[in-house]
């Protein structure tokens, strides 16, 4: 009797885990994302930005990203990187690199996209459409190599009214015809609180 007993007990565990471990691989597997499946997270009362479900925060990918979160079994990464307006262009100016006849966007995404350029070895970025309300924005397409990896990253830039965001998203190079929707899903669905 007690032999059956524990029997039982260890199937039904092994059910519960065997549907866990099921329910995971379903969600990892989901890669067709739609506007709907996002899930909304709000950052220190600043702004929103949603995310798939399968994607956790990881608090590694960056020392200055207020969001950090990434799949690394999809080796997907998202971060956002907040900065103080006023502080940039007095820095930018002070060091005599801000470009008056540019938009202060213009200005910031110019300097973080050739930095970036500098850092992965990408001798292009592309300039894509991209809209966040009414404020001002641009978004980049490079691709470049990190640690012997080739990787691909879709980066946009938005003004707020005290700030400035830089959006960055990434995977491997072969990868990223497969989550360009999902990247292009999330950078648009950032919205300011304030």
């Amino acid at each position: 009797m007690k032999k059956s007993l524990v029997l039982i007990l260890f199937l039904c565990i092994s059910i519960t885990s065997c549907k866990k471990i099921i329910d995971s691989a379903a969600s990892i597997g989901k890669d067709d994302i739609k506007k709907e499946d996002l899930k909304s997270i709000s950052v220190n009362k600043d702004y929103i930005i949603s995310i798939p479900d399968y994607m956790t925060e990881m608090k590694s990918l960056n020392e200055d990203a207020s969001f950090q979160y990434a799949n690394i079994y999809k080796d997907v990464y998202t971060i956002v990187i907040d900065e103080d307006k006023q502080e940039f262009i007095k820095a930018f100016r002070d060091i005599e690199i801000y470009n008056d006849s540019l938009s202060i966007v213009s200005n910031y995404s110019d300097y973080q996209v050739k930095s970036l350029q500098e850092a992965i070895n990408s001798k292009e970025a592309k300039e894509l459409e991209f809209k966040i309300k009414n404020l001002p924005s641009l978004q980049y397409e490079l691709n470049g190599k990190v640690d012997g990896i080739n990787a691909s990253y879709l980066i946009g830039f938005i003004e707020g009214k005290d700030k400035m965001y830089m959006i960055m998203s990434w995977t491997e190079e072969d990868r990223y015809k497969k989550y360009k929707n999902t990247f292009n899903l999330i950078q648009s669905s950032f919205k300011l609180i304030k």
